[in-house]
C-alpha cells in the first residue's frame, strides 16, 4: 500500500468481514491482497453472497521506556 502523506510502501492488513443481524464477523485477514482476493471470490461462488473488506494501514510507534520501533496494524 502506497503511504500518499509519506510517498513511501507501507504495509496493510486486510480483513474480510460480513454483517450479519447487525453484528460484525471477521471471516479472513491477510496482508496479502492476492489471498483476500481469492478468499472473496471463493466465499462468493460457495455462499452466494458478499464480504465487507476493512484496510488497516501499518503504523509506526517509537517506545520511550524499551527505545524500540513497534509496527501496529490500526
Amino acid at each position: 500500500m502506497l503511504d500518499i502523506s509519506s510517498n513511501e510502501q507501507t504495509e496493510a492488513l486486510y480483513k474480510m468481514i460480513q454483517i450479519k443481524g447487525g453484528k460484525r464477523i471477521e471471516k479472513f485477514s491477510s496482508t496479502d491482497i492476492n489471498e483476500i482476493l481469492k478468499f472473496q471470490k471463493w466465499f462468493a461462488k460457495r455462499y452466494r453472497e458478499g464480504l465487507l473488506m476493512e484496510i488497516y494501514p501499518q503504523k509506526k510507534i517509537y517506545d520511550n521506556i524499551e527505545k524500540k520501533v513497534k509496527y501496529i496494524f490500526d
